[in-house]
């Protein structure tokens, strides 16, 4: 365990008021986000009030956001959002920085948290009982329908959050939908979250998480064999977009390191122009 995952005083404090945050948070726009739902089947109030509501939670709790790759996303193209998933902080990440209206696939067991539950399940994010054949086929038709309806679908299919903070294997719920419905399926790689929240241990510490956008990958045309290894691909490129954004942070921070006058010299002597 490394020094930042043990127990901390500070930080537990800070993970009890990040609890309390979204308790208030979920208290006090829970019953509009409700009543939104069901006066407005279109989904596009329940959207504005799940943004507003991840926005609080994450500024409340001095959580920043760096954002690359949104420029990969067209505003009235509709995607299969698949990423990795190594923190409960990823949920409020992904609605927070999505350019779109969006809903989760998640286990049915949370409608049974009070107004947050209640709020997904009338708001038709898809809840699946994993342990049935049926239940899993419905959400299948569900998440299609609301793809054509204008509604993104956002999936970790790595079926619960990493223990360690890794990409584990993939389970192919995501990929069976991205055949089923013929839309492009984007890899999005999230890190930062397991450092400030892992699944294990009750401490929160505040910091930046980093969110990739891959570029969207076709589906409508794939072939047989495409079909079959879109899963190993999408799986492939959210591993390789988090080692590239670590080395871009580490380069940075390295950066950052050194001398003023060190950054602007080359090495042959020259000063360089700074670059904004």
């Amino acid at each position: 365990m490394s020094q930042k995952h043990s127990f901390e005083l500070l930080a537990f404090l800070r993970a009890l008021f990040l609890i309390l945050s979204a308790i208030v948070c979920s208290a006090i726009l829970g019953p509009l986000a409700i009543v939104s739902s069901l006066l407005d089947r279109s989904g596009r109030w329940p959207s504005f009030f799940q943004s507003l509501w991840a926005d609080w939670l994450l500024r409340t709790n001095g959580i920043n956001l760096q954002l690359k790759g949104t420029e990969n996303l067209k505003k009235d193209q509709f995607y299969i959002l698949v990423s990795n998933h190594a923190s409960i902080l990823d949920i409020p990440a992904i609605i927070s920085s999505a350019p779109f209206p969006v809903r989760f696939i998640a286990k049915n067991s949370l409608i049974w948290f009070p107004i947050f539950g209640w709020f997904l399940y009338i708001a038709d994010h898809i809840l699946v009982d994993r342990e049935s054949a049926h239940s899993a086929f419905k959400s299948l038709k569900k998440a299609s329908a609301l793809l054509k309806k204008g509604i993104s679908i956002i999936v970790f299919p790595e079926g619960t959050r990493s223990p360690d903070g890794e990409v584990k294997e993939f389970k192919r719920g995501a990929f069976l939908l991205a055949q089923h419905s013929k839309f492009p399926v984007v890899p999005i790689s999230i890190s930062g979250t397991y450092d400030m929240l892992p699944r294990h241990g009750w401490c929160f510490w505040p910091g930046t998480i980093h969110i990739r956008m891959g570029e969207p990958i076709p589906t409508r045309d794939l072939s047989h064999q495409e079909s079959k290894d879109l899963m190993r691909r999408v799986r492939e490129t959210i591993i390789e977009n988090l080692k590239k954004g670590s080395a871009e942070r580490d380069l940075s921070q390295e950066q950052r390191g050194k001398r003023p006058q060190d950054r602007m010299e080359d090495a042959e002597g020259r000063v360089e122009e700074p670059q904004f």
